[in-house]
């Protein structure tokens, strides 16, 4: 009776432990399988097609996570479930960096996993300090090419020619023309200051117009890129600043991106003269020697010059430093 109530007890006991093993293992195989990275695509597909809807550099410094800030072009792709493709070409180097910006902060993954994906190589990073939602997230960087693929060439199909029948010239009347639709189009550039003394931070202001509806996108070309600023600058408002650090004589212009796509200029309209003066010396007041006599006139030369304050100066765009 004792060896049948033993067995029956390590029995119970047996079956509770692999059933509890099997709970947590699954929980484990569950828990992993539903915190698997995206897909990232590649930027080789992506920087031969378009330019970064998130943003877009030809040239510039700009920060790469996890390496240093680094001179090149740089595109930023938005993806689905608030996830990023950050795709950046080195100045002077095929090589370009790839960044996957994987946006974890909604997920709830618990300090442990965080901790297992730093060990395979992703950057923890807070996407508030580069310009992308406020949320925690994921990066990793992968190398690619930065040349573009060669296309293979398509093998030429020699058309058999086919006799063309004669046929009798009949004419017809030529249609009057009417009036041409009007084109989209840049409509103006304002500025101010227009002229000032360096440092000088001036405010632009584009417009145009666009039957079709409203402007997508406004251009801007500040024809000047002292303080590691970006000389050209794209963004969906109308209005932008940049600040001349050196005295000179500058030419700022502005395109508008219609319904259709086009990027549209206007010329003249479209186009400002920006005059930065260099800082004029101080010249300091003269020392007096000693008081007046009485009934002489007191006098004291000197020249006081102001200097105009800094200012502040501010851009909306993907933290790059």
């Amino acid at each position: 009776m004792d060896r049948k109530f033993k067995l029956v007890t390590f029995l119970t006991t047996l079956v509770f432990l692999i059933t509890f093993s099997l709970d947590f293992f699954s929980e484990i195989i569950t828990t992993y399988a539903n915190t698997q990275p995206p897909s990232f695509p590649s930027c080789t597909e992506k920087i031969f097609e378009q330019d970064g809807d998130w943003a877009h550099y030809d040239f510039g410094v700009h920060g790469v996570p996890g390496v240093a800030n680094l001179e090149g072009s740089d595109d930023v792709y938005s993806l689905s479930g608030g996830n990023f493709l950050q795709c950046f070409c080195p100045l002077g180097s095929d090589q370009g960096i790839q960044s996957d910006w994987w946006r974890v902060g909604y997920l709830g993954l618990s300090e442990s996993e965080i901790g297992n994906f730093l060990s395979q190589g992703w950057i923890k990073e807070q996407g508030s300090g580069w310009n992308l939602f406020d949320d925690t997230y994921l990066v990793k960087n992968s190398n690619f090419s930065c040349v573009q693929p060669t296309p293979t060439p398509t093998p030429t199909t020699i058309p058999t020619i086919t006799p063309t029948p004669t046929t009798t010239f009949v004419p017809t009347a030529t249609p009057t023309p009417g009036p041409e639709p009007e084109q989209a189009r840049c409509t103006g550039l304002s500025v101010s200051p227009q002229e000032g003394t360096a440092p000088l931070t001036v405010r632009f202001t584009g417009s145009g117009f666009d039957k079709n509806g409203p402007i997508l996108e406004y251009e801007f070309d500040f024809g000047d890129s002292s303080g590691f600023q970006p000389q050209v600058w794209k963004q969906k408002e109308p209005e932008a600043a940049h600040r001349y650090e050196n005295p000179g004589t500058f030419v700022a212009t502005v395109k508008v991106k219609d319904q259709a796509g086009i990027w549209r200029d206007g010329n003249s309209d479209c186009k400002k003269t920006i005059t930065v003066h260099g800082k004029p010396q101080v010249l300091a007041a003269a020392k007096v020697k000693g008081l007046p006599e009485a009934g002489s006139p007191i006098g004291a030369s000197g020249v006081i010059i102001s200097l105009g304050s800094l200012g502040v100066y501010l851009y909306k765009r993907f933290k790059i430093i």
